[in-house]
């Protein structure tokens, strides 16, 4: 029976070897971040998974230091599956297996090679976009193309739900193609020609500038939600995270950008209003660095912020 590896750190991943499991196709091999990298985005442990179906685990940094390697070649694995692992797989590892190497990228290739697909896909208003499996070659998601779902991106959605469809569809593809792929049952394609490399994005990236029209901060808030770091300003030097966020397109004002205009009550989550550069945001969650989540408007109550505060300063 042939044998697969699956390489990855992200949520979906346990969840996937259930289904693969349960399907008759566990895989032989698993391969996950360490705990010390527990702080990157989306970050899930496998350990849970790997003992329960009594699979072999490799927890590494790197995976191109030989561990990785030495295990796929020791064990005879045929397929290496890739998903969400932040490093691109090099020689000898690319080409260890005799069915080649498969990656999963949450964006219609070739559009969108890169890093953090995810909240580019939002900042840049795509509403529309896909998931790609395809072989890996030595280039950044550039190889041949296997299959590509659809997703709808809607202007309710922040990236967590964004996140969320993603997860599905992955869990989709690898129960459909990895017994296909194990069967020599695969007819890939090229990538069109053209496409597009999007730029790594950094925690520090994350800051709001609030001279921007309200439409772009708000894409720009529910781009950096959770599993992502956040959306941030600063109040008197002190860090501010906004996780979440209303567009209020219309409305004429004369303060600065960023200033905080009144309160905005809610049986829900309740917030405050704020200037953008045109346009009305109303900032709901938010965040001081090293506290707890609160709406934004317990933050105004409790003397935290203040109406006329200029955020950004």
């Amino acid at each position: 029976m042939k044998k697969f590896a699956f390489c990855t750190g992200m949520e979906f991943a346990a969840p996937a070897v259930d289904v693969l499991a349960a399907q008759g196709t566990p895989p032989s091999l698993l391969i996950g971040y360490p705990p010390q990298l527990q702080h990157r985005s989306g970050y899930a442990p496998l350990q849970e998974a790997a003992t329960k179906y009594d699979i072999p685990l490799l927890e590494t940094a790197d995976i191109n230091d030989g561990a990785a390697h030495e295990l796929v070649t020791s064990l005879g694995i045929d397929l290496f599956v890739v998903a969400g692992w932040s490093q691109l797989v090099r020689e000898p590892l690319l080409s260890a297996c005799p069915l080649g190497s498969v990656g999963l990228h949450p964006t219609r290739l070739p559009e969108g090679r890169g890093r953090a697909p995810l909240p580019w896909t939002i900042i840049k208003g795509i509403r529309s976009s896909a998931v790609s499996l395809f072989f890996l070659n030595e280039g950044a998601d550039e190889g041949e193309l296997i299959a590509q779902r659809e997703f709808a991106v809607s202007r309710r959605d922040d990236v967590t739900e964004v996140y969320r469809k993603v997860t599905e569809i992955n869990i989709e593809l690898l129960a459909k193609y990895v017994p296909l792929l194990l069967a020599g049952q695969v007819v890939a394609r090229p990538q069109p020609p053209g496409g597009s490399v999007w730029e790594r994005r950094r925690p520090e990236d994350g800051l709001i500038d609030w001279t921007r029209s309200a439409s772009e901060v708000y894409d720009w808030v529910r781009a950096l939600a959770a599993p992502y770091p956040g959306a941030f300003t600063f109040v008197g030097g002190r860090k501010l995270f906004v996780h979440s966020s209303d567009l209020i397109e219309w409305g004429d004002h004369r303060e600065p950008p960023g200033t905080l205009l009144a309160p905005v009550w809610s049986t829900g989550s309740a917030g405050v209003l704020v200037a953008c550069g045109s346009g009305l945001l109303v900032v709901r969650e938010a965040q001081w660095e090293g506290d707890g989540r609160r709406d934004a408007l317990a933050l105004l109550e409790a003397g935290e912020l203040a109406v006329g505060t200029c955020l950004g300063t």
